[in-house]
């Protein structure tokens, strides 16, 4: 479980990496707008995908938890017979 917890952390982290290194590899180069907020719809394409990714990753996040409690409780009620 660990094994696996390790190499998802590893993967999401390097996911945000290539992300941040993309974006700062493309704003060199373009014009420069200013810092108005605007909404587009790329933005708000965006804005929902990390939201259901979020949401995805808590539901995900929850189950593990509930498996690993189930299977830490069923290990102390074997020591406790």
């Amino acid at each position: 479980m660990r094994n696996s917890m390790k190499k998802l952390n590893t993967v999401l982290f390097s996911v945000v990496l290539c992300f941040i290194f993309t974006v700062t590899a493309f704003a060199e180069k373009t014009v420069k707008y200013s810092n108005e907020l605007t909404v587009t719809p790329i933005r708000i394409f965006f804005a929902i995908l990390v939201i259901a990714l979020f949401v995805v990753m808590e539901i995900a996040f929850e189950r593990i938890r509930e498996k690993r409690v189930e299977k830490r409780n069923k290990k102390y009620g074997k020591d406790d017979k």
